[in-house]
């Protein structure tokens, strides 16, 4: 059984805290705030200052596009102060290889619509039937295929193939 004349209800606990004890654990808290937001303060500046610096591939970026004919031998020379390497230089070359090809290599394709990507793929519109026949096909075709994602691979293919033969 419960002893209800020893329930201590928390306004009962509250009144019987001496005002002293409150006021001190109040400017504690305040002040242990002041330190959280000074060291936050502090850290939002030291980030600042790293946003600032310039990253390694930076450097190299801007330098060869100042000395397109310079080697890799002569950037690292150059930037020798910033702790580059003949390796940073090769993969900052190689990225830029990339990019460049990815952007000249994109030349501008058309779009279908849904209807007739649909359309092109075979795919019933949404709000079609599809009979039970056609999805039984279509299990065995993935069972075939070994996986679902291999039954797209192929499927993009022909469709590949099938735009190219019209």
């Amino acid at each position: 059984m419960m002893d209800f004349d020893r329930v201590v209800t928390l306004d009962d606990l509250v009144e019987s805290v001496p005002e002293a004890l409150v006021r001190e654990a109040e400017q504690k808290r305040l002040a242990s705030e002041e330190i959280i937001d000074d060291s936050h303060h502090q850290h939002e500046k030291e980030t600042r200052t790293v946003a600032r610096d310039q990253s390694k591939a930076q450097r190299i970026r801007e330098y060869l596009e100042s000395n397109p004919e310079a080697r890799n031998k002569d950037v690292v020379e150059a930037l020798k102060q910033y702790k580059v390497t003949a390796a940073d230089v090769a993969n900052v070359k190689s990225l830029s290889k990339r990019t460049s090809a990815k952007r000249t290599s994109a030349a501008p394709r058309e779009t279908k619509s849904r209807v007739e990507r649909s359309e092109s793929t075979g795919l019933a519109p949404v709000g079609a039937s599809v009979s039970l026949p056609e999805l039984e096909a279509g299990v065995a075709f993935i069972k075939a295929s070994g996986s679902i994602t291999r039954a797209k691979h192929v499927l993009i293919i022909i469709e590949q193939i099938r735009d190219n033969v019209k």
